[in-house]
């Protein structure tokens, strides 16, 4: 693991760069929302807003000035903002921390600097999302199985982990198991795990994901915790029990799912306090590790193996397992908030200036965990999602600068709590400080993989509307392909912040960079790195970065971003689109191929 770089100060190119001046402070209304009257912005910031102003000029020549030519987007700057938000110092930017707090500090002073009005609340740059925190005691909860006399306890971080009760302190229950498939309802599909079982007062064994045969994005959609735990509650089940298809644990191991279990899970709170879209009547929900699944099977009439060959045929069979499961969970709140950062570049066109291109980006990662002395415990998220809310910077900045403001104005959002399941995201389109009406589009950044140059990208979400086309003329124009997904089994459609618009009925898209990495295999390297870095300490800024191609693909969103905010329409649903059927409104009428 590379030791990390002390970045608070040093250029990326060069040796450290003194301060010589201070960038403006965010406004006033930030001190409101901070309950301080001597808010002020961190040492760390200042130093890299000053940073920011000097280290284009200090690198002038090269690849820098190549990329200030190029639609206003330069490598230099993208990686400078990098640096900042991926520093140790900010302890790896969990969702209300004081890590993520600068982090928001630190971009909410950059739209202002950079001339962007504030969007959020009170005409300041935040919008403060209530949440709660749920803090698992692992040492006083556990599992076991009851079959007749025999009771088998299971182990804890070995044989399960166990997410925590946002309602109730604690739960003690006693249930029959039921094996149900997937989980998944889906009659456009002719396909229905609960078809054949009664689920009413019994916990629910469901497989992760959706049946291969569905189309990607609707085998994500399907695949989604909040459609499972829905359709579980609406069919009786008093909780959840979740397995992984052996070839769905490869990305990420066990050993990682334990460590992040012991952070705090969180959910948004409504006016009233209530946790947001938590079901009350799962009283467990928890996900079994292969070492659970052979100790849940065991004695079965079916076996683990017949399960997984069934499931992995598009054709799990429900059955009734002839175990109970015994629950004791104890759970601790926390109530807490974190901000979203939300600016405005008004848009020229009084007749359209109302309506909004979205670009998002989400400014959290998942933080830090105790370590031993001597090792690394900062999950930095350098390329999850410095890289992204990097972009976001460089195309506001870019959008700025050009010729005029586009016809339509543009909602930039960096966004908090999207590691705890879209929160921040969540939380806007419910809470929506424009109109929500007039938002026509959401473009998300989201951890832009920068391995290669880029040749080609994936376009998530862009064939259920007409931001098809925008994109396929962007692509052409900064020379690179679109192409098909190609680990649909990931389900990244509805795993970042554009699917929470999309729930909303507002076409959106996700791009992700390509495979194309020339002569090299570009899918096992990305393989590799969702195995061996993705959400470990090892995402930090000691990676091999192409700053270039992380350029050209801000420069891809741009332009995508720039021709939404002009068109004559807004953008629309295809005909008969799955998710245009599911949560189109009349503004985005469909529009036929």
């Amino acid at each position: 693991m590379p030791e990390k770089d002390d970045v608070s100060l040093a250029s990326p190119h060069g040796p450290a760069t003194r301060a010589v001046c201070i960038a403006s402070m965010p406004r006033a209304s930030y001190k409101r929302w901070r309950n301080s009257g001597r808010s002020r912005l961190s040492k760390l910031v200042r130093s890299s807003l000053v940073l920011s102003i000097l280290l284009p000029v200090a690198c002038a020549g090269g690849n820098a000035e190549r990329s200030q030519e190029s639609l206003g987007i330069a490598a230099s700057r993208i990686e400078t903002h990098m640096r900042f938000l991926a520093a140790d110092e900010l302890g790896g930017r969990a969702t209300a921390t004081r890590g993520y707090l600068r982090a928001a500090e630190y971009v909410a002073a950059k739209f202002e600097e950079l001339g962007l009005e504030p969007a959020g609340a009170d005409d300041s740059f935040y919008q403060s999302v209530p949440l709660i925190a749920g803090h698992l005691l692992a040492d006083e909860s556990r599992l076991t199985l009851v079959r007749g006399p025999q009771e088998t306890e299971l182990e804890i971080e070995v044989d399960f982990v166990l997410e925590p009760d946002f309602l109730r302190q604690g739960v003690e229950l006693t249930a029959p198991l039921v094996f149900v498939g997937f989980g998944v309802r889906a009659p456009e599909f002719d396909h229905d795990d609960y078809s054949e079982i009664d689920a009413r007062g019994k916990i629910a064994v469901m497989l992760r994901g959706a049946p291969d045969r569905f189309p990607h994005n609707e085998r994500a959609f399907y695949s989604s915790s909040t459609m499972k735990l829905r359709t579980a509650a609406e069919q009786g089940a008093a909780g959840v029990v979740y397995m992984k298809l052996p070839r769905a644990r490869e990305n990420f191991p066990w050993e990682r799912t334990v460590i992040h279990s012991r952070m705090p899970s969180m959910r948004w709170l409504e006016p009233g306090g209530r946790p947001h879209a938590v079901h009350e009547e799962l009283f467990v929900i928890a996900l079994l590790s292969t070492d659970g699944e052979v100790k849940l099977f065991e004695g079965e009439e079916r076996s683990l193996s017949q399960v997984f060959a069934g499931a992995e045929a598009g054709q799990p069979v429900s059955f009734d397992l002839s175990t109970q499961l015994r629950v004791f969970a104890v759970t601790r709140h926390e109530r807490r908030k974190s901000p979203n950062v939300l600016a405005r570049l008004a848009g020229r066109d009084p007749a359209l200036a109302d309506e909004y291109v979205v670009l998002t980006a989400h400014l959290d990662h998942v933080g830090s965990v105790p370590v031993a002395t001597g090792e690394d415990g900062i999950h930095n998220g350098a390329y999850d999602n410095a890289s992204g809310v990097a972009m976001l910077l460089e195309v506001a900045a870019a959008m700025l600068s050009a010729a005029e403001p586009p016809r339509r104005s543009v909602l930039f959002a960096a966004l908090t709590g999207e590691e705890k399941g879209l929160l921040g995201s969540e939380y806007f389109v419910e809470n929506p400080t424009v109109d929500l009406e007039g938002l026509v589009a959401d473009i998300n950044l989201d951890m832009v993989l920068m391995f290669h140059p880029l040749k080609d990208v994936v376009a998530f979400g862009a064939e259920h509307s007409t931001l098809e086309r925008v994109v396929e003329r962007a692509a052409r124009g900064v020379g690179v392909t679109v192409g098909p997904d190609p680990i649909p089994e990931l389900a990244f459609f509805v795993r970042s912040d554009q699917y929470s618009f999309v729930r909303k009925g507002i076409p959106s898209i996700f791009l992700v960079s390509g495979f194309d990495a020339g002569t090299d295999d570009g899918l096992e390297q990305f393989h590799q790195w969702m195995r061996d870095v993705y959400h470990t300490p090892a995402d930090d800024m000691g990676q091999a970065f192409d700053f270039e191609a992380g350029a050209d693909f801000a420069r891809l969103n741009l332009l995508i971003a720039t021709e939404v905010a002009n068109a004559e329409e807004r953008p629309r649903w295809n005909a008969g689109d799955f998710f245009g059927k599911r949560f189109g409104s009349p503004r985005q009428a469909a529009a036929e191929p």
